[in-house]
């Protein structure tokens, strides 16, 4: 490994020590915490979104989106997430009418691909049954998938899937990413449920290894559109916050869309 990766490496660990008991505490003590946690990487991934794709920093779309942002988590810390879940949605509506050029498309998209996942997550933590449990879950298998697909990608390497997404992903990173979040699943759901949690926990953990991984490819595929490597430099050795969080906005999407629907199925009314 040469000098320039071995300090990549070494930035990505010392950044992940730093961010994990933070995001950790916030997840713990809910309410604010995890509001204000929630707040700060929708606007840095808004910001990073709109100066990607309109080329400038703070441009008219960021302050649109980031408008529509506040609003909508200012709905969810009272509760009112379907109050929230309409402001997004008629936001996302005003940006394709008002804003300029064909960049309109993307940045009305960032109304669903960032601000609505990240609102399910807020719901997911505060006014889900066994919020805190699902919530720690989700972390637990996103980083893990994480991991996995980086150690397994590096030191099996092998056929990239396909090189229109991304030059670097490879079958052998998606099968380490599911495998994490399969082993995180198992281990993590016992501690939460009973012991016979692990076999769903595995499950979960699969299902949403999967759309970790897919996410990963998703943004790869959009920053290659767009002819960048990284969104940004704001977290050392990771890139931008919108580069280690593209997994999460999937498995987020995922594991609240099935949960919501299951508690409508059951009668569950949040």
């Amino acid at each position: 490994m040469g000098e320039n990766r071995r300090r990549a490496l070494l930035m990505r660990v010392l950044s992940s020590i730093i961010l994990i008991p933070i995001v950790i505490a916030a997840v713990t003590y809910g309410g604010t915490a995890f509001v204000l946690l929630i707040a700060f990487m929708m606007a840095a991934m808004l910001y990073e979104w709109s100066r990607m794709v309109e080329g400038v920093a703070f441009a008219r779309g960021f302050w649109m989106l980031a408008a529509i942002a506040a609003a909508a988590i200012i709905s969810a810390a009272f509760g009112a997430f379907v109050i929230a879940y309409v402001i997004v949605l008629a936001g996302g509506a005003g940006v394709l009418s008002l804003t300029y050029r064909r960049v309109q498309y993307w940045l009305a998209a960032a109304a669903i691909y960032i601000i609505a996942p990240t609102l399910s997550l807020a719901w997911l933590r505060i006014s889900a049954p066994d919020g805190m449990a699902f919530t720690v879950l989700l972390f637990a298998i996103v980083w893990s998938a994480d991991i996995g697909a980086f150690i397994f990608g590096k030191l099996i390497g092998g056929p990239i899937i396909s090189s229109a997404l991304s030059p670097s992903k490879t079958w052998a990173g998606i099968g380490g990413g599911i495998g994490g979040g399969i082993g995180a699943g198992m281990t993590i759901a016992p501690m939460f449920f009973t012991a016979d949690a692990a076999l769903a926990g595995a499950f979960l953990g699969g299902g949403l290894g999967a759309a970790s991984v897919i996410g990963d490819l998703a943004e790869s595929a959009i920053k290659r559109h767009f002819g960048i490597k990284d969104i940004s430099s704001f977290i050392p050795g990771h890139g931008g916050v919108l580069d280690r969080l593209d997994g999460m906005i999937f498995a987020t999407a995922a594991m609240t869309s099935v949960y919501f629907l299951f508690m409508v199925a059951a009668g569950v009314v949040v």
